[in-house]
């Protein structure tokens, strides 16, 4: 295979602010805007970038040695390079290879296959570390990009058929999603022009967006979590794109449609993704009853939209909150979503109202049960707190309590000194009851 190797200076470039000024005299790589692919793959040599491998996980450069030490082909892939170019640290490190589901299982005895979509392996380290390997894919299975009608796309039902490096790119998402490192060099390498959209900021969906939303309508979702994190815009066409094809989540499983939006409300970015959900009208699809509202509750300096920013500034920081506790503040909100009172009698009169609304709240989106009833059971327990009521003692979930004291917190609110000194006189009781029964076998066993 033939390379093209660009000399850019990336690795002066300070990448932390996103700045690629030091690059606009580089020659854009040429790809066929029909399908964002290159002629030839662009390499990008160690000394143009900063990655280097001590900056990749230790048992997933082990897995890439191993699979290139027995003659297969294996690169670091999708978001890991993206996140090292930017100066993150990414949560996970993908690897591509050549090597089928099967021989990688023979090289790593601690690893296992899953998938039916799409075969992958999973290698399993100490503390039930994961790092997913995965078989280039063919991009013969993509729909064909002359079709102009997205309501003839069928979705892709299994992806099970395996490529080479260039088909695999191609059958990414995004181009920023599409870089390849090789760490026997540390090059990159780019048939898709990522690396150009690292340095402009921009989020594009690889081929014809119409057709690849089309293909998969949870991409319409993941492009804006994309964008809200990286601080990017989403580029022309494929804003566009979304704008027009939002109706195509519906062809989507609730269920899986709901674990993107609990992926979103846990990224530490929800607040941005949130806003642009809504500018792309996407958000009344996949949660009614904030989309209904969104115009005032996101908005500037609104109470949710600052509570959303605690919570992402916390999620940034490393301290963790369940899906539960951020879907507990938004319904809070969502009960007279012109209030902005932060006291929950002036927003709830009593139980049966705390249920209704958590039911009606979460109407077109496929929260679990147990979900609900803990979200439920949050709002409720606040509720007897706030009133007084002695039945607070009688509730006894600790998720529940643990998240009560999450959203209380994060709303700075008064009555988690009373929450506080609540739990002290629980237990005060508790160890009076002890003590109480402990004199009384003393005086019974003389």
């Amino acid at each position: 295979m033939q390379y093209q190797v660009l000399s850019v200076g990336i690795a002066s470039l300070p990448l932390s602010n996103y700045s690629w000024d030091g690059m606009n005299d580089v020659k854009k790589q040429e790809c066929e805007p029909k399908e964002n692919s290159c002629s030839k793959p662009f390499i990008y040599t160690r000394h143009e970038h900063q990655i280097s491998s001590h900056l990749i996980d230790p048992d997933a450069l082990k897995i890439l040695y191993r699979l290139q030490r027995f003659g297969f082909k294996a690169y670091l892939v999708g978001g890991s390079v993206r996140d090292l170019l930017l100066n993150k640290r990414p949560k996970d490190f993908d690897i591509a290879t050549n090597a089928t589901p099967r021989q990688v299982k023979e090289l790593f005895r601690n690893s296992r296959i899953i998938g039916r979509r799409f075969k992958l392996v999973h290698v399993v380290f100490r503390g039930q570390k994961t790092i997913e390997v995965s078989t280039f894919r063919d991009a013969s299975s993509l729909n064909n990009s002359d079709q102009n009608n997205s309501e003839d796309i069928r979705p892709i039902m299994t992806d099970n058929t395996y490529g080479n490096e260039e088909t695999d790119a191609v059958r990414r998402d995004i181009t920023i999603n599409a870089l390849f490192l090789d760490p026997k060099d540390m090059s990159i390498i780019d048939y898709v022009g990522g690396i150009n959209d690292i340095r402009d900021g921009v989020v594009r969906v690889i081929g014809n967006p119409d057709i690849r939303f089309a293909e998969d309508p949870v991409r319409l979702i993941r492009v804006i979590r994309h964008a809200a994190r990286a601080g990017f815009i989403v580029e022309k066409k494929t804003w566009a794109s979304i704008v027009k094809n939002t109706e195509l989540i519906r062809r989507s499983s609730t269920v899986r449609v709901y674990e993107e939006v609990k992926k979103d409300l846990l990224s530490g970015y929800s607040l941005g993704i949130l806003r642009l959900l809504a500018k792309s009208n996407l958000l009344p699809l996949l949660f009614p009853a904030l989309g209904k509202h969104a115009n005032l509750l996101l908005s500037e300096n609104s109470p949710l939209s600052n509570m959303l920013g605690r919570i992402d500034d916390s999620k940034r920081k490393g301290i963790e909150y369940n899906n539960a506790t951020i879907l507990s503040n938004i319904s809070f909100f969502l009960r007279k979503p012109d209030s902005i009172s932060f006291n929950i009698l002036e927003r709830f009169q009593d139980e049966e109202v705390i249920h209704e609304h958590v039911l009606k709240c979460f109407h077109g989106l496929a929260v679990p049960r147990k979900e609900r009833e803990r979200i439920d059971g949050i709002l409720t327990l606040w509720f007897l707190l706030a009133a007084g009521s002695k039945r607070f003692h009688m509730r006894k979930n600790k998720e529940e309590r643990d998240s009560l004291y999450d959203l209380l917190f994060i709303f700075d609110s008064h009555d988690l000194s009373l929450f506080e000194s609540r739990i002290r006189e629980e237990a005060i009781a508790r160890n009076k009851y002890r003590n109480e029964r402990r004199r009384k076998r003393l005086i019974r066993n003389g």
